[in-house]
């Protein structure tokens, strides 16, 4: 569960709903949840395929980098111009949401 990253994200959504862009850091908040999910997908399953190959490793890695990297990036595209979000408070907040995933993982160990 990233405890840190849902603070983080929370504590962005009451910021930027102090400038009316609320609704934009929840979207980014959402996105940066959106890839967590995409990484902790990607980790059971290589989890599950302990006897695959290294090559067969690298390639399931590039993958999934590609499809979470898409992912995000057509989000972000559709949060900023198709429903006209604010810009900063979607990148603001994902962006943060992010490290508090990377704080996440680095106390999770």
């Amino acid at each position: 569960m990233p405890k840190i990253q849902l603070a983080i994200i929370l504590a962005s959504i009451a910021y930027f709903s102090t400038a009316s862009a609320g609704l934009s850091a929840l979207y980014g908040g959402v996105i940066s949840l959106t890839n967590t999910v995409l990484v902790n997908r990607h980790i059971r399953k290589q989890k599950n395929n302990a006897t695959i190959s290294a090559q067969a490793g690298v390639g399931m890695m590039v993958v999934s980098v590609v499809m979470r990297m898409t992912v995000v990036v057509g989000l972000i595209l559709i949060g900023i111009f198709a429903l006209e979000l604010n810009a900063k408070a979607v990148i603001i907040s994902l962006v943060l949401g992010m490290c508090g995933f990377l704080m996440d993982k680095v106390l999770e160990k």
